[in-house]
């Protein structure tokens, strides 16, 4: 069980962070803690703490009633647990990172950096492990250049999964919905019937958005219609390659680059289990992808990175948001990996 303990809330108005009410923590920046050994760490006279921060991209409402626990594992929060408690040595703590609703991804950026200085900070802390997923890894693009603690550098490790680089035509609706249309029309014509199903869509894609930084800011460059500006930062994806943003990547401990697609296996596991959200992705990665991304986003700008850091990328044979259990074992071993190299090396 995760305890939330850390909340911060944008204000729109102001454009500031505060401390929020409560009925608006459902939808800020929070923390869930999770301390896998702590059993070790109580019991040891000189205790060391290795941080696994976990950043999925969703808020507090999508994981807890209260606002002050999070009352199910989600998306494999529990592997990360269950890995670090039963599979290695050293004392990790988890904490899984829920991001404010409205705010600019620069902001969460910002805020994330702020977090980071502050673990560095504190006596014992050894290593700070920062997983990103899908537009995460974006924000983790930024958050070095935020440092203000020298060590948060010397502590910090980036892993990055299946990001938006450039962007993706998921989050930008002037680039989407013409595909929509396209496939619609091609299959039923243009007429009444295939209009109304595309309005049907339309609808259902912007029930789904949350129509905010969220998911806007990771939109394709010229993606998102000028009365969405508002919740829209068209300079995230545009400088994710700044010099500041490479540069500050390049003094901190490592980076690592994970990159997912569609495979046979992922479609034919999604029909034997009956996973309608694994086989909606297959979908779109058939019909807006060209069988080339893991139905989010493309796998060759996945690997972006590469032309700006001295980086491999690591391939994951699975869906995006929708980790299998081998190949998220193959991100935690390598986190494992290099805090024990770490350790060693220290001795």
């Amino acid at each position: 069980m995760g305890v939330i303990k850390y909340a911060s809330k944008w204000n729109r108005q102001f454009k500031k962070w505060e401390t929020p009410e409560h009925d608006e923590k459902f939808r800020s920046f929070a923390v869930g803690s999770y301390l896998p050994h702590t059993d070790i760490i109580l019991n040891s006279s000189e205790p060391e703490y290795n941080y696994v921060i976990i950043s999925y991209g969703f808020r507090v409402e999508d994981h807890s009633n209260d606002t002050y626990k999070i009352n199910k594992y989600e998306f494999f929060i529990d592997r990360f647990v269950d890995y670090f408690m039963n599979n290695s040595k050293s004392n990790y703590i988890v904490r899984y990172v829920m991001l404010d609703a409205d705010a600019p991804l620069v902001e969460e950026a910002k805020k994330l950096a702020s977090y980071i200085d502050n673990l560095a900070s504190m006596p014992g802390t050894k290593s700070i492990n920062v997983v990103g997923l899908s537009k995460c890894g974006a924000i983790n693009m930024y958050t070095p250049k935020y440092f203000k603690n020298s060590k948060s550098y010397e502590l910090t490790h980036v892993y990055n999964i299946a990001t938006p680089y450039s962007g993706t035509t998921m989050a930008s609706p002037l680039y989407f919905y013409p595909k929509i249309k396209e496939l619609v029309t091609s299959k039923l014509g243009d007429n009444t019937i295939s209009n109304f199903i595309y309005k049907k869509l339309v609808d259902f894609y912007e029930s789904r958005s949350s129509n905010s930084h969220m998911d806007y800011d990771i939109a394709k460059p010229g993606g998102v219609s000028e009365d969405k500006k508002d919740n829209y930062d068209e300079e995230f994806i545009k400088n994710i390659f700044s010099d500041e943003n490479i540069e500050a990547l390049k003094k901190i401990k490592g980076f690592e680059n994970f990159t997912t697609h569609i495979d046979k296996d992922v479609i034919k596991k999604a029909i034997q289990t009956g996973d309608f959200n694994t086989i909606g992705l297959c979908i779109l990665n058939s019909w807006f992808f060209d069988k080339k991304s893991d139905g989010f986003v493309l796998t060759s700008d996945q690997k972006l990175i590469e032309n700006y850091l001295d980086v491999k990328s690591t391939d994951l044979a699975s869906s995006h948001m929708i980790m299998t259990s081998d190949s998220l074992d193959r991100v935690l071993e390598s986190i494992n990996k290099n805090v024990e190299n770490k350790q060693r090396t220290r001795c």
